[in-house]
């Protein structure tokens, strides 16, 4: 049996302007997966929380959400300014979705506020742990 369990977070960030400044500071406390200007000729960039050397009573999505929130709240202004300008402010919530009936993940109203009060959105991302002909992914 496969359980289903949380992944990860990924914070993802779109916008039709290059976004520097924000990047930068982000990258200094968060781990930067990509920052790139797309086919599309907007500029992409996902983020993760950096959980190292940092402690914290909340674990899983509370944890990351809550890490990279303290992370924008430090941002400089023109960094602000920058994420203002994106159209895309995200939390992709991940799950690895196994063999579990009816598996369950709740936020807490103090990490939705905080979701709210930095500007951004959430979302949610199920990644299969079973191939179409049902045997496991490796």
């Amino acid at each position: 049996m496969i359980e289903s369990e949380y992944a990860n977070t990924d914070f993802d960030l779109k916008s039709k302007t290059s976004f520097d400044t924000l990047h930068q500071e982000l990258s200094s406390q968060c781990y930067a997966l990509h920052y790139t200007n797309g086919d599309d000729g907007d500029f992409h960039a996902i983020f993760e929380s950096d959980q190292q050397d940092r402690e914290s009573n909340q674990t899983g999505a509370e944890r990351d959400i809550l890490l990279i929130v303290d992370a924008i709240n430090e941002l400089s202004i023109t960094a602000k300014q920058e994420l203002d300008a994106c159209y895309l402010r995200e939390f992709n919530i991940g799950f690895h979705c196994g063999d579990t009936w009816a598996f369950e993940h709740s936020l807490s109203h103090t990490v939705m506020a905080a979701i709210s009060d930095s500007g951004c959105s959430s979302s949610l991302t199920l990644y299969p742990m079973r191939q179409p002909d049902g045997t496991p992914r490796t």
